[in-house]
């Protein structure tokens, strides 16, 4: 999980204060802005053309799978390039350290992240023309991820992975969990390394029953992403998640209720109950859930 630092004098991190070249890039990083167990983010601003600010992900590899990790997200973050909701990548390098290889991925830099705002708001809930602008978007660069060959999963959406761009559009960013193995796990051995797999890499308020239980036998595959879209789309709506306490029990029952207030459109609350459907078969896919969003959308006169 990674924790957001507050702005303000701190004390210098590995990279603070360096310049460095990163592709075609002269950078000058800056203060840390956000950290996780073994990658750091930094402000950073473009050397050369001093106004142009980035984002710096600086992951260190201590091993052949992290290291397949980030050049898995380095190859998402390429195939979508110049999509509007998904976090730019504007440059990248991994360097053999010798024991370890450290990556670095030079980002786009979006100010505000879902995360914070919502954590922001106190008690001021949002109108549903903002949650559908938010979702809207999200939606987007899901579809976009969906519609490759193989369809790529996200498998960690959640507002904490949703940042706000310069231009305004909100983008999509964290690509380390995704997978294009779409599979039904039934041998033993392959069940313990996919677990393994979905308890490293998910989050489990998000994470969709037939990741909890792979005795369901379920194929495990893009619709993971919509169950996660409807816990997405209820913690922007009510400032909560879906299911108390990250319950196995409840997310395996699909057990959540709607809370009285704040009152939304029923399009709004089909739409959570269409995407937090049990089974995944029984969820619509990308461009169903997007065909669903649309109504609202038009009636809103939101296009």
């Amino acid at each position: 999980m990674w924790r957001f630092k507050p702005f303000g004098h701190k004390e210098q991190t590995g990279l603070e204060g360096r310049t460095i070249d990163i592709g075609n890039l002269k950078i000058h990083v800056r203060n840390a802005i956000a950290e996780g167990g073994f990658s750091c983010v930094y402000l950073a601003r473009d050397a050369i053309h001093g106004s142009k600010q980035y984002a710096l992900k600086h992951i260190i590899c201590n091993d052949e799978e992290s290291l397949e990790v980030v050049k898995k997200e380095i190859s998402v973050m390429k195939s979508l390039r110049g999509h509007p909701n998904v976090v730019m990548l504007c440059a990248h390098a991994i360097f053999d350290m010798g024991r370890t290889k450290e990556a670095l991925l030079v980002m786009e830099h979006c100010e505000k992240s879902l995360v914070n705002m919502l954590e922001s708001r106190g008690a001021g809930y949002f109108e549903e023309k903002q949650i559908l602008v938010i979702f809207r978007d999200v939606c987007n660069a899901v579809f976009a991820m969906h519609c490759q060959s193989p369809p790529i999963a996200h498998r960690d959406l959640k507002v904490e992975n949703v940042l706000l761009g310069p231009d305004g559009l909100w983008k999509l960013c964290d690509f380390g969990s995704t997978s294009t193995n779409h599979k039904r796990f039934e041998r033993p051995e392959e069940m313990g390394i996919e677990e393994d797999n979905i308890r490293k890499h998910t989050t489990p308020a998000y994470r969709a029953p037939e990741m909890w239980d792979l005795f369901l036998k379920e194929v495990i595959n893009e619709k993971v992403d919509i169950w996660a879209l409807g816990c997405l789309l209820f913690r922007i709506c009510y400032f909560k998640s879906a299911f108390d306490g990250e319950s196995k029990l409840q997310i395996l029952n699909g057990n959540y209720r709607i809370p009285d207030l704040p009152k939304y459109s029923s399009s709004i609350i089909s739409l959570i109950n269409d995407l937090l459907q049990s089974s995944p078969d029984a969820r619509p896919d990308i461009t169903q859930a997007s065909a669903l969003l649309d109504w609202p959308f038009i009636s809103m006169k939101l296009g």
